[in-house]
């Protein structure tokens, strides 16, 4: 006897046996059970996940004669005719190939005829979405209205190409993908039943590359089968599939939260040497980076597709980061995902990412520094010792109690108090500040257009730019104000991400080609150019990334 595919081998043979579609089976028994049939079923979503099996089940259900339940006998000769495919009254049509008009007319004709055996016909047409229009419009009275004998089960995979009029015809079921922890718990059935040795690792290599299809998951269980000589292991299965081991994902997300670059960039470099397919690695890491995220800002979740201990480990993983920077690093993925379909040296676009998530910089630094600042003057203010000015708060010392008068001397007469030494000249007023001129609200319309149209090509860059803001136009040059640090400079000083955002203010800002950056808190005079200011920056090792006036007492911080 020929060899039997595992697909078909373990094809669902009731209801039960179908795999993580339960809300949809159990509708199902419970309408064969009260005879509540519809005449046209819809069973929509993605391929290999059991819309067609499921069909087969619903149709054989309906012919058998024994049946005194929801599931079929499986036992009468109708039953064991359905199974082997040669049922005359169950018609599987291929939508693809029997797409015309010429095709539904002849299945108009054919529904007049009564069944040749039990009380109903049933027309499984798969792949439905195929059909032309004039075929569905040919389709859509009969679909209707069809004869009392005659059941439409119709299956797709893109029910967007259905057209309405046939949507409101149909009683419609959506599939979705299976489980992880459902497809590994079939295979691992699956395989004791066969008797095949396999190691556990192996199971969330098949499922991962399985994306949600049963079917696909078995034909990629037979494919590493038969590889791996009879027995399955894990390198060798993901060898097989050019996919990385969990173990090497969990390995590199390890190394890029801990910001170890060499480490990360090894297993890059080891990745193509060994043929693994760097789209599909740096899917599986935003994955990784999205399960540490959401853990990470939800410590009690419970993720559907993770084991308990896998939960723990993955909490374990982000302990080295904060939540921002965990963000952070999902956004530079996710666009490194993006640019590495389309670029011609996706292997680069993969180590920009890696570089740039490793070298990340620390959110927290700068609120670190301004409290450590606030505790030093709170300390200053209790020891009655007036704080220098701060550029950051000109009108702070003015904020403090005045000296209270000196008491009597010992043994003095509290009438004879020591005559108070001269008063000295107040100094005069500081100048007013030069008023900042006040925003274009046009300009700052047109910006935000060109921040929404680098934020819809390039996320980490759109972020950066709306920590800018609009100068003005002179020359037909844009000058743009950054408050950032150090990274977003680096980003709006690289080439590639200059000429994105100057195409974009060439098609939002009119009488502007081209742009000029300048930091704020930079240039002679600036905040950034005060002592104290340099001595904070010398005492702490840091550098100005924001100016934020400081609010009077009493105000919320």
């Amino acid at each position: 006897m020929s060899y039997q595919v595992l697909a078909r081998k373990w094809r669902p043979q009731t209801f039960d046996a179908v795999v993580g579609q339960d809300a949809i089976t159990r509708t199902l028994r419970n309408a064969l059970a009260s005879a509540r049939i519809a005449h046209a079923y819809l069973f929509a979503g993605p391929r290999g996940i059991g819309k067609t099996t499921t069909a087969r089940l619903l149709a054989r259900a309906l012919l058998c004669p024994e049946r005194t339940g929801p599931e079929p006998c499986g036992r009468c000769a109708v039953c064991r005719e359905s199974q082997a495919g040669a049922l005359m009254d169950v018609i599987e049509i291929d939508g693809a190939s029997n797409r015309g008009i010429e095709e539904i007319r002849t299945l108009r004709e054919n529904v007049k005829y009564a069944p040749a055996r039990g009380r109903y016909k049933v027309y499984i047409i798969d792949e439905v979405h195929q059909l032309t229009e004039a075929a569905f419009n040919a389709l859509l009275k009969t679909l209707e209205e069809p004869p009392s004998h005659v059941v439409f089960i119709l299956a797709t995979t893109d029910p967007r190409d259905i057209p309405a009029t046939v949507l409101s015809r149909v009683q419609r079921f959506d599939f979705r993908p299976i489980a992880p922890d459902a497809l590994t718990a079939t295979l691992e059935g699956i395989l004791r039943e066969e008797a095949i040795p396999f190691e556990p690792g192996v199971l969330p290599v098949i499922v991962r590359a399985a994306e949600g299809s049963l079917r696909d998951a078995l034909s990629l269980l037979d494919t590493a089968i038969a590889y791996g000589d009879g027995r399955l292991e894990t390198a060798t299965t993901a060898e097989l599939l050019g996919v990385s081991a969990a173990a090497t994902v969990s390995a590199f997300g390890a190394a890029l939260l801990v910001r170890d670059t060499a480490a990360a960039l090894e297993t890059i470099d080891r990745a193509v040497r060994e043929g693994e397919d760097l789209v599909a690695f740096a899917r599986d890491v935003v994955e990784l980076l999205r399960r540490a995220l959401v853990l990470k800002a939800a410590p009690t979740a419970k993720l559907a597709d993770l084991t308990h201990a896998e939960g723990n480990e993955l909490r374990k993983l982000g302990e080295p980061a904060t939540l921002d920077e965990i963000l952070y690093m999902v956004r530079a993925f996710l666009e490194a995902d993006t640019l590495m379909r389309e670029s011609p040296h996706p292997r680069v676009e993969f180590e920009i990412a890696t570089v740039r998530a490793t070298r990340r910089p620390a959110p927290q630094a700068i609120e670190d520094v301004l409290r450590r600042v606030d505790e030093a003057h709170a300390l200053l203010r209790q020891q009655g010792v007036a704080a220098p000015a701060s550029p950051l708060a000109p009108a702070q010392a003015s904020l403090l109690p005045p000296a209270e008068p000196l008491p009597p001397r010992a043994g003095g007469d509290a009438r004879r108090r020591e005559a108070p030494p001269p008063a000295r000249p107040a100094p005069p007023p500081p100048a007013p500040p030069a008023a900042a001129p006040a925003p274009d609200p046009e300009l700052s319309a047109r910006w935000d257009r060109v921040v929404e149209e680098v934020m819809k090509k390039r996320p980490t860059l759109g972020t950066v730019l709306t920590q800018a803001r609009p100068g003005a136009v002179s020359d037909g040059e844009l000058t743009i104000v950054l408050t950032g640090n150090h990274f977003h400079r680096e980003m709006l000083a690289d080439t590639a991400n200059r000429e994105l955002v100057v195409q974009a203010v060439r098609r939002h800002v009119a009488g502007a080609d081209r742009i000029n950056l300048v930091v704020a808190g930079e240039g002679a005079g600036g905040v950034a150019q005060h002592p104290v200011v340099q001595a904070a920056i010398a005492e702490f090792q840091g550098e100005v990334v924001a100016v934020r006036p400081r609010l009077p007492e009493g105000e919320d911080q």
